[in-house]
């Protein structure tokens, strides 16, 4: 591209007065001119001096990748922080109990493998994105002012702020419904760890890039990966031992379903005992009566026991994986331990869901 010739003028007069090229650039610039013409006279103005084109680096697709790269780089980063702050956040959970959190770890444990999922697949695509853009930056240290970086950088700082803000208003909100202080100081600390590190890493390296660069500047990359690093690992470690092994998910699964198949063989025999209905009130002589309903354990295909009482009075029986979580403040009808467990019911009574009980990783 031709240099414009307002620009190479001013330039060429300038630089007969020995005016340094960064005083140039800073003043151009100030005036509104973009900085790739103000470049492109300094890179006429030295061709005339030097009798020699300025060497092109070839590659018209660089901006492009430069662009993949850093869109890649920049999703992964919002991936697996966002997932970090709702790991910590349902850890602290579990950790600080709330005895007026209405809490359900079975959809509690799902969003716990979510954000595990998304941070063991997301942070090492991250690293290695960033440490292919690091390495290009060391070769070519004029990508350090590309506008393509500052742009995204910019943008995903924007992205930062907005989940710095949103989170600190949620978890702001919980504590004015009246979250205890010590969950709401834990949470706000990791909004405030997770945000303030993006923003001091990366728009500390756009100040970076204004300076000369050096080794220093890696030197902090490398510094701030291996913290993360540290932080990252430390948390899966966390929220494994939290959520239990694959093994133990597929079990607790199971044990939910059983609960769900006696609720509903449950609900059949106490419909009659509704006061609105116009069977006859009686227990049913066994299971084999009623209809539309699992009558066995869909995973060990055992039959669910059935045995009739005095009354209204019966029980249910299945053998259970894992026990239900304990929590004496919540007497639950569904709650189980582990191996052969009768629940006793009462046909005469209402039957809560099973939905509405919590199972904790074992």
């Amino acid at each position: 591209m031709p240099a414009n010739p307002k620009i190479a003028q001013f330039v060429e007069r300038a630089k007969s007065g020995g005016v340094a090229d960064q005083t140039l650039v800073g003043m151009l610039t100030g005036r509104g001119w973009p900085e790739k013409e103000v470049y492109e006279a300094l890179a006429a103005h030295y061709e005339s001096q030097t009798g020699m084109e300025i060497p092109r680096r070839g590659g018209g697709s660089t901006a492009a990748r430069d662009a993949f790269l850093y869109l890649l780089a920049f999703s992964t980063l919002a991936t697996w922080t966002i997932s970090l702050a709702s790991l910590a956040f349902t850890l602290i959970d579990r950790s600080l109990v709330d005895r007026l959190s209405t809490l359900n770890f079975q959809y509690d444990n799902y969003g716990l493998a979510e954000s595990l999922a998304s941070i063991i697949v997301a942070f090492p695509i991250y690293l290695l994105v960033s440490r292919i853009v690091l390495r290009e930056s060391a070769a070519h240290p004029e990508k350090q002012q590309s506008s393509v970086r500052k742009w995204l950088t910019y943008m995903a700082l924007v992205i930062a702020a907005g989940c710095f803000i949103g989170d600190l208003v949620t978890t702001l909100a919980f504590f004015l419904r009246g979250e205890i202080t010590s969950r709401f100081l834990a949470k706000a600390f990791v909004v405030l760890v997770l945000s303030g590190g993006v923003f001091s890493y990366y728009y500390g390296g756009l100040r970076k890039a204004e300076e000369s660069g050096g080794p220093g500047r890696f030197i902090r990359d490398s510094w701030m990966a291996s913290l993360a690093a540290l932080l990252v690992a430390a948390m899966v470690i966390w929220g494994f031992s939290s959520l239990g092994a694959p093994k133990t998910q597929r079990a607790l699964r199971s044990d939910q379903a059983r609960v769900q198949a006696l609720y509903q063989l449950s609900a059949k025999i106490h419909a009659p005992w509704n006061p609105n209905s116009l069977l006859e009130r009686k227990l049913p002589a066994s299971l084999g009566e009623l209809t539309d309903v699992q009558t066995s354990d869909p995973f060990t295909h055992a039959p669910y026991e059935y045995h009739a009482k005095s009354g209204s009075q019966y029980e249910l029986c299945a053998t259970f994986s894992l026990p239900s979580q304990q929590d004496d403040s919540r007497p639950r009808l569904w709650t189980h331990p582990a191996g052969h467990y009768c629940f006793s019911l009462d046909a005469t009574r209402d039957l809560d869901s099973p939905n509405l009980y919590l199972y904790g990783s074992q």
